[in-house]
């Protein structure tokens, strides 16, 4: 944080500082007027309804001035993880059409400031995020499913009063009770628990191979299962982490040959997870697949759809929501004619944070706090994603429930 700091304060030490003064004054003027009457205020407070928050931000004096709104969208738009950023895009574009973006007062309009997340977290994307904030006023932020960027951008979001909408699985994004972030997925707890339920209580299945990559997602994913498994009164599975840099599978096939899984989980990229599919494939590993969410999404070569019927051996994922409802119909159908492929939840999810975003700037004007007091009011938001309620936390109340995967079609 040294280096946003540093950074902040080189760029836009002026801002700050008016940032602060309205902070400072607004806090002094609801001191005073609680000391006349009661306890005072606190800042931000943990309540079953909502995380609430008390300081600065709401007067019309720090709405956001212009003819346009930009809403941040931080996607990869490059390397691996480019098929992740284009569903994004292509998402959140359909979502802002759908939710009337362009019909605001005094002929004001939400637009869409996509910026690109491909590379060093601590450097071009922290300027990236700070961008965004300062320079073009986004009233939100909404991220892509990285951990390390989640936690970067919620970081600067808490200080500047920004709220954080993420697709993020890390759970620790939320533990800490900050204010502005807001889960538009299944936490990577909630993702192993339905995993673990999956393969050791519904199928009955004991020995377990979970594979995962040498980086922070990775390790998030060994803690989630370890934890998930520990509940069902079982022991950990046995585990092996790749080098997302180097494809080598070897480890893989010695592991499997030592331990002879019944069951393989892959908590990996999409990428990573579509490249291990087809090296198990041709090594005749039959045991059922578990993906997570991150390693299901677009490029992984596999679909939750069943159209062509379901892959041999099984592979699955976590899904929220078992309702089919008409919007996620009308959004499944719309979004496979733009694109000629079948939504991911990343793209679902994309779509419900846009929709859900412009819904709060229609009600609440461009004003982040407000916005945020919009936001975490939701409840029972019908999604593309399934229906959509936060938490105190800010996390998706969704139940999530194992749903059977295809290849794509090339």
């Amino acid at each position: 944080m040294r280096h946003i700091r540093d950074e902040l304060l080189r760029r836009w030490g002026w801002k700050l500082v008016s940032v602060c003064s309205v902070a400072v004054a607004s806090l002094l003027l609801g001191a005073r007027a609680q000391s006349r009457n009661s306890a005072p205020i606190p800042y931000a407070s943990i309540a079953t309804e909502g995380e609430s928050y008390a300081g600065p931000g709401r007067d019309t004096i720090n709405d956001l001035t212009g003819s346009v709104i930009n809403i941040g969208l931080l996607v990869p738009l490059h390397g691996v993880e480019k098929p992740e950023g284009d569903a994004m895009v292509s998402a959140a574009e359909m979502a802002l059409q759908d939710a009337g973006g362009n019909v605001l007062p005094r002929g004001r309009r939400v637009v869409l400031d996509i910026q690109d997340e491909s590379g060093p977290s601590w450097g071009i994307v922290s300027d990236t995020v700070i961008h965004l904030i300062l320079d073009d006023d986004a009233v939100a932020v909404i991220t892509s499913t990285s951990g390390v960027d989640t936690h970067l951008t919620e970081q600067v979001g808490n200080r500047m009063g920004v709220p954080v909408l993420t697709l993020s699985a890390d759970s620790t994004t939320t533990q800490i009770d900050i204010p502005w972030i807001f889960r538009m997925g299944a936490s990577d707890v909630a993702e192993a628990r339905a995993i673990a339920q999956g393969i050791y209580r519904d199928k009955g299945l004991k020995t377990v191979l979970l594979i995962t990559e040498q980086d922070h997602d990775g390790r998030r994913g060994i803690e989630a299962m370890d934890q998930a498994a520990g509940e069902l009164g079982v022991g950990p599975p046995d585990g092996v982490a790749l080098d997302p840099l180097s494809m080598d599978f070897q480890p893989v096939m010695r592991r499997i040959q030592a331990v002879s899984p019944q069951a393989v989980v892959i908590w990996t990229g999409a990428e990573t997870a579509r490249r291990l599919l087809h090296a198990l494939k041709r090594a005749r590993v039959k045991e059922p697949y578990f993906l997570s969410q991150q390693a299901a999404q677009t490029g992984s070569g596999m679909t939750s759809t069943t159209e062509g019927g379901p892959s041999v051996p099984e592979v699955w994922t976590v899904a929220a929501g078992g309702e089919d409802t008409v919007v996620r119909q009308r959004f499944a159908m719309r979004y496979r004619q733009a694109t000629g492929i079948f939504p991911s939840a990343v793209a679902a999810e994309t779509y419900d944070a846009v929709a859900v975003t412009v819904r709060a700037v229609h009600i609440a004007g461009a004003n982040r706090a407000r916005v945020r007091d919009v936001l975490v009011g939701v409840q029972n938001f019908n999604g593309a994603s399934g229906r959509i309620s936060f938490d105190h936390e800010g996390n998706d109340r969704a139940a999530l429930h194992l749903v059977r995967m295809t290849e794509v079609k090339e």
